[in-house]
């Protein structure tokens, strides 16, 4: 139809709608699949969708990549074309909930530390690999039960030659670590809490936090300043 989040609303069990895009689940085949609509807010951007200019081809397409090194990210199924915009369907995570939202429930002790050790682990599994996520942030860390997923990939780079330095992440992703860090600000986590994220991520990339924690520290200013 001429409108894709209309559909979407009877189809799908939506989750997000506004002016640029939608996000819906659905069951195909009998499997779990995820819908994110991508809106063309113009004609020159309906043009660079039709040339394979789109955030969803990117997603996908980064997706395949992350995946095929083992990364934990939900599997790439289908890009299509639409005369309102693009949509990008993927895999589904059965029960999975956003770390945000879980911690907005305020978990115990016991599963909040084991979803900051998760968070670093996660993280980290994907700065060693040579990416950078782009938007760290805690919505897009999707907790199944017992591992997170990384989604939301289009802002995701590959480092290549310089996956992680000797001495601290790249630049990149350091960025990725002072979006997580301003998120557990946000969200009233304690210091001991996000102590055991920074421990996880620190023990699985091999880094120092003597070393990295200043990086942060100094790329966390500008986030913010954006927020406030």
């Amino acid at each position: 139809p001429a409108d894709t989040v209309a559909w979407m609303e009877q189809h799908t069990h939506l989750l997000k709608s506004d002016t640029h895009s939608g996000a819906g689940l659905l069951e195909i085949r009998g499997q779990p699949c995820f819908l994110k609509f991508y809106r063309a807010k113009s004609r020159w951007q309906r043009l660079g969708f039709r040339l394979g200019y789109a955030r969803a081809l990117r997603s996908f397409d980064m997706a395949g990549a992350l995946a095929s090194r083992g990364l934990p990210v939900p599997a790439p199924r289908a890009c299509v074309l639409l005369p309102d915009g693009m949509l990008l369907l993927t895999a589904g995570i059965p029960g999975g909930r956003d770390l945000r939202r879980l911690w907005l429930e305020q978990p115990d002790a016991g599963l909040a530390g084991l979803l900051m050790r998760g968070a670093g682990d996660t993280v980290a599994s994907l700065h060693r690999a040579g990416f950078a996520h782009g938007d760290c942030k805690w919505s897009n860390l999707l907790w199944n039960g017992e591992r997170f997923f990384l989604v939301d990939l289009d802002a995701v780079r590959n480092l290549k030659s310089a996956a992680v330095a000797a001495r601290i992440p790249a630049a990149r992703q350091v960025r990725d670590l002072a979006r997580f860090t301003v998120d557990a600000e946000e969200l009233g986590a304690s210091r001991e809490q996000y102590n055991l994220f920074l421990q996880s991520y620190c023990i699985a990339a091999k880094q120092a936090p003597d070393l990295l924690v200043p990086a942060i520290r100094a790329a966390a200013d500008p986030i913010r300043l954006r927020h406030a």
